[in-house]
């Protein structure tokens, strides 16, 4: 049961549990295999004796017939029942073939009584859906009743004439990124997409570039008009069985109504778009929620949300992205490991403190089990080649210093990285503190959680033996001075594509997070939050309540000013960065600014002065 072993550490709740727990369940589940339509229990029916974890497929949730709830691979249901030893209260129905693991009752209660993270995450689960249940009939339906088709932002409809072939029908959908084409007809407008291209050309061997737009396009289109809400597109869309509905103003076309847009109206609900992220299938679907969340993060900076809570919020999107590419790359591969792995995030990712400027900071570390058959570092090589491809086509940048598990260096058993880890701390030369200020705020994104906790450990265990070696660690927070003069006038780039303009993560930000991570690693604590390591610093004595507030604030005040920058230059087009302009900050800001910098020189001379650090100069 090696896969279920590795599969339930991947996943809530069963990653709380530790490792001996996961391998005793492991070897008491039971493996069901459903066909598609086959119902797994009904609603009604005697009370459940097991928990259902969805191994691999999909199951639909029924009540009455009305659909209630989509589950995909990793979720677990039935969860209802046991907890309340009441009957089901909805059918279980497999939407396709899937793989289902079964927990007995009683070792799920025994779990339930023993474990308060496992017992908190099903408690939770239940209240949440029990407010579900009760807003379902009303406030969502009542909310679509409010929106006019006319107030939604519809793009303008690619129209081809029907003389035109399905191949530059194909070019076009591809230039302007569209999933079909409006077509001339003599009758009317008829209509091809993406699917009818697959299903009615080249399924049949057809040539796209002999076949033309108005045999094979369908007729008519079903058409709304635009003073009508977005409650009465979705009726008329569920009626016909159809994604996709024209909208008319004065029967003239203004654009075309997708189940994508109704997502993209719904975006605003954190919760539902963590939900389309967790169940896409394919890159294109994740490719188009990741434009949604940025869209999203856009309007959350405009107005004016809390800089801690918006970099926590990017992170665990990113999170939830980076997960669902290892299923999808996994699928790719055609295989899966047989040994248990990890995915690590690094950086300000793995710090929930990420900006509007992404890119990829990742690492891998598996357990390199003695296996006949299998061989790790070969297949975590295609694997990772695979996964890095998955996520640039989803939209994450490349890293600029390649730090990304397609590079060997970033990927190691759990033995290699804990000599390798050894040998930063134990020569702190130059190239290896590089590597400890990238890596040191790792933690885990997916996978088994304990090979994390295991070599967190080995780096805590190593700086105890070599105290000497946080010295080194500070040193790169006092490296940059905050960008101010001797007459507390802002220092900016003289010359060069950011004249007038601060870098605001080399003399601000960097400073904080270098240092309070020195600081958090001398004391041996486990967070890797700027903001949570802070609070422990505090509460440790390392810093006095007073000032470990002015700090924080310090952080926030940088961190809300750099989201405020790369918004704006995202909305104009540019690609993000770390540079402000003074000049665009009120009178208020410029003043804030100043005293920010002067609390990061203080930190900077308390560094000095604890780490002596006028001997590595």
């Amino acid at each position: 049961m090696l896969d279920a072993e590795r599969f339930l550490s991947e996943i809530e709740p069963f990653n709380l549990l530790s490792e001996k727990q996961r391998r005793a369940i492991a070897h008491n589940l039971l493996v069901e295999c459903y066909k598609k339509g086959e119902v797994i229990f009904k609603e009604g029916s005697k009370p459940l004796e097991f928990l259902y974890i969805l191994r691999s497929g999909s199951v639909l949730l029924e009540r009455e017939g009305e659909p209630v709830e989509y589950l995909h691979e990793g979720e677990c249901f039935g969860y209802v029942s046991l907890m309340s030893k009441n009957p089901p209260t909805s059918t279980a129905k497999a939407v396709e073939d899937s793989v289902v693991f079964l927990l007995n009752r009683k070792i799920f209660s025994s779990l339930m009584g023993e474990h308060e993270g496992f017992r908190e995450y099903f408690t939770q689960k239940l209240a949440r859906r029990l407010v579900a249940s009760k807003k379902q009939h009303t406030s969502t339906v009542e909310k679509h009743m409010e929106v006019l088709l006319e107030d939604l932002n519809l793009r303008p409809p690619l129209t081809l004439d029907g003389s035109k072939t399905v191949e530059e029908a194909i070019r076009e959908m591809v230039a302007k990124d569209s999933t079909y084409v409006l077509v001339r007809l003599q009758e009317g407008l008829g209509i091809l997409t993406e699917r009818d291209v697959l299903k009615r050309v080249l399924a049949k061997g057809l040539k796209p570039e002999e076949v033309k737009l108005k045999d094979v396009a369908t007729f008519p289109v079903v058409s709304i008009e635009s003073n009508k809400t977005l409650y009465e597109a979705m009726v008329l869309m569920a009626r016909h069985g159809i994604r996709k509905i024209l909208v008319l103003k004065n029967s003239t076309p203004i654009g075309l109504l997708e189940d994508r847009d109704i997502i993209a109206y719904e975006s605003k609900n954190a919760v539902l778009l963590i939900k389309e992220i967790d169940k896409a299938k394919t890159v294109q679907e994740l490719r188009y929620l990741y434009g949604l969340v940025r869209e999203q993060v856009l309007d959350l900076v405009f107005h004016g949300t809390d800089p801690e809570k918006l970099g926590e919020y990017i992170s665990e999107i990113n999170d939830r992205f980076m997960k669902r590419a290892v299923y999808i790359a996994l699928n790719r591969l055609g295989e899966e490991p047989l040994v248990p792995f990890s995915i690590m995030v690094l950086g300000s990712e793995g710090r929930k403190e990420q900006s509007l400027k992404t890119d990829q900071d990742n690492a891998l570390i598996y357990q390199d089990y003695p296996l006949l058959d299998f061989e790790p570092r070969a297949y975590f090589e295609r694997f990772s080649k695979v996964y890095i491809e998955v996520l640039l086509q989803i939209g994450f940048p490349p890293c600029p210093g390649n730090v990304m598990i397609s590079n060997p260096f970033w990927r190691r058993s759990a033995g290699e990285w804990e000599r390798v880890v050894s040998e930063w701390i134990e020569k702190p030369k130059p190239e290896n503190i590089l590597n400890v200020a990238i890596f040191f705020d790792f933690r885990n994104v997916f996978g088994d959680q304990t090979l994390v906790q295991r070599l967190w450990q080995h780096v805590k265990n190593s700086i105890e033996k070599n105290p000497g070696f946080i010295p080194f660690l500070a040193v790169d927070a006092v490296r940059f001075k905050p960008p101010l003069g001797f007459f507390r006038d802002f220092v900016v780039e003289r010359s060069g594509e950011h004249k007038g303009e601060i870098d605001i993560k080399k003399g601000g930000i960097f400073p904080i997070t270098q240092g309070v991570r020195a600081l958090a690693l001398e004391k041996g604590i486990s967070q890797q939050n700027t903001f949570e390591r802070i609070e422990e610093l505090s509460k440790n004595g390392v810093l006095t309540p007073e000032y470990a507030k002015d700090l924080k604030e310090a952080y926030r005040f940088l961190l809300g000013i750099r989201f405020k920058f790369q918004a704006q230059k995202i909305k104009e087009g540019k690609e993000p960065d770390n540079y402000i302009n003074p000049d665009q900050l009120s009178k208020a800001e410029k003043g804030t600014l100043k005293d920010v910098f002067r609390i990061i020189k203080e930190f900077q001379e308390f560094l000095y002065e604890r780490y002596n650090l006028r001997y590595f100069e």
